[in-house]
């Protein structure tokens, strides 16, 4: 079910309505629920409601049914017309995100923008944990060494010699990198222009920490070149994901444009919609189920649920059950994407789940059920 809103639509007679506190409006699978759709192959020049086969904007979701608008206007094209948005149109739209094959081993077209676009997020998140390291490791452990020795000459209470050694805001090495990398830089200074509060500190294992001008100016070179790649590698992960997301536009205006197309040429009650994917407009069908279904483990007390797209699916109804603690299984929510994460599990508890994929048709049979040890 879902709730219902004044300004929804919805129609006081609506047989699948419930107006009260709270409102809401039955779905496919609840109890009670009326199919008020026609049966197929009834009223076949009835118009239809051609909202139902709007453009998806999951680019999951957008894949599948482009490739299934593909393989229709392969077969179908030349017998309805298809002028304008035809199987090579929506191929070479497909293979912009994909990748294409034909293209030269290893180039950015062979791989496709959504896999450049990944490529360039992992450098980037891969910079920020090296960029990290090296600030919690041995940027913090100089300065840290630093701040000991300053504390032998400027005392344990924050002074002006402490200000002039770069601590201004007290006497404990900050956490951000940034004021890491401005208080390194003052240690370099200070020390240049004090070369009498220099220091060599034993450890506990291999040679004595140097504390002097020269180690902070050699350190400061590698931090800044770590900041450096940083904003390199997010600059190119911001022009990789612009290019991905206008061909993910791109596929978005050709599907759509597609169906508009479509809508001139075939009557609302034709069954050929279906096979470019769609819903016949007059009399939708239930969508195909949805074949297959994954959960994996993506953090503490974390299971993602996965599910392959299902053909004229507008949405998909989730339902779980933990073993011991539910009796049957639970309706979790209603997903227009192709992924949930469950989150506040038990940590070896035994989970169950499944996905029902719907229209305003009615609703498939169920998909597999996977069931799965949290953690495991």
């Amino acid at each position: 079910m879902r709730a219902l809103r004044w300004d929804d639509g919805t129609r006081w007679d609506d047989p699948n309505s419930r107006w009260g506190e709270p409102s809401y409006v039955l779905e496919p699978g609840d109890p009670g629920y009326v199919n008020t759709a026609p049966a197929t192959g009834a009223h076949p020049k009835r118009k239809g409601n051609r909202t139902m086969n709007e453009t998806p904007k999951n680019q999951k979701v957008l894949l599948a049914l482009a490739k299934k608008m593909r393989a229709g206007a392969a077969s179908l094209q030349d017998v309805i017309g298809l002028h304008h948005h035809r199987d090579t149109t929506l191929n070479a739209a497909i293979l912009k995100l994909e990748g294409d094959p034909a293209a030269a081993p290893g180039s950015n077209a062979n791989k496709g923008s959504q896999l450049v676009f990944k490529s360039c997020e992992d450098l980037a998140k891969d910079a920020r944990s090296a960029l990290k390291a090296l600030s919690d490791g041995t940027v913090s452990g100089l300065l840290t060494a630093y701040r000991d020795v300053l504390e032998r000459i400027h005392g344990k209470k924050h002074n002006a010699g402490w200000s002039a050694a770069g601590f201004t805001d007290g006497i404990t090495v900050p956490r951000e990198h940034d004021k890491r990398q401005s208080l390194l830089a003052t240690m370099r200074s200070y020390l240049a222009a004090n070369a009498g509060h220099e220091a060599s500190l034993p450890q506990p294992s291999g040679p004595p920490l140097a504390v002097t001008a020269a180690a902070a100016l050699a350190l400061g070179a590698t931090f800044q070149a770590a900041f450096d790649l940083v904003n390199g590698r997010e600059a190119e992960q911001a022009n990789c994901k612009n290019v991905r997301d206008a061909d993910k536009q791109a596929l978005f205006d050709e599907v759509s444009g597609t169906t508009a197309e479509l809508s001139g040429l075939l009557d609302d009650g034709d069954p050929r919609w279906e096979n470019f994917g769609l819903n016949i407009p007059a009399n939708p069908n239930p969508p195909e189920p949805v074949a297959n279904v994954t959960m994996t483990a993506v953090g503490t007390n974390r299971e993602e649920l996965a599910w392959t797209a299902a053909t004229r699916a507008t949405y998909y109804r989730l339902f779980r059950k933990v073993h011991g603690v539910d009796t049957d299984f639970e309706f979790i929510k209603r997903d227009n994407d192709l992924d949930h994460t469950f989150t506040d599990l038990t940590p070896g508890a035994t989970v169950s789940a499944y996905v029902i994929a719907a229209n305003p048709g009615g609703e498939a049979a169920a998909s597999p059920t996977v069931t799965k040890v949290v953690g495991a």
